[in-house]
């Protein structure tokens, strides 16, 4: 009987190709764990509290800060939280002593699932508010439920 000897194809390959191919292997690799990172999956969004008008009496003024809030606005009415959260941290930058603003934001921030950020929130506008009823009892009806919302349950 006859011995065959088997060949494998690493057996042939010198050392520099060897540790070449070793090198594109590795640089293989860790491209595709960087890739890998990038696409982790979304944490899913907490299911959407109640979306509450803005108060009838508030009309934004002409300016950037006003034409950023209104597209919040419609971000929040939209369920975009996020594009919302933006537009209105920009606003609030322009015109921080806005209580509609600031509201809003506690509105964004309850939707978020974010409750104590929410109660944050809605005490800035509640300090801002002044003589403003309709905005101070929707913010003193967001800030109870959102107080209701963080208890442990």
């Amino acid at each position: 009987m006859k011995e065959h000897k088997v060949q494998y194809p690493m057996n042939n390959l010198s050392p520099p190709s060897l540790f070449s191919l070793c090198r594109t292997l590795a640089v293989l690799f860790l491209v595709l764990m960087i890739l890998g990172g990038c696409a982790t999956p979304r944490k899913a969004e907490p299911p959407l509290g109640p979306v509450v008008p803005p108060p009838q009496e508030y009309k934004p003024v002409t300016g950037p800060a006003a034409a950023l809030y209104t597209e919040a606005e419609k971000a929040l009415q939209s369920g975009r939280l996020a594009e919302a959260e933006m537009l209105l941290e920009r606003a609030l930058r322009i015109e921080p002593r806005n209580p509609y603003y600031w509201h809003t934001m506690a509105q964004v921030k309850y939707r978020q699932g974010k409750y104590r950020e929410t109660i944050q929130f809605c005490l800035k506008a509640d300090s801002l508010a002044g003589k403003q009823p309709q905005l101070a009892t929707r913010n003193k009806e967001l800030l109870q439920q959102a107080k209701k919302a963080a208890q442990p349950q």
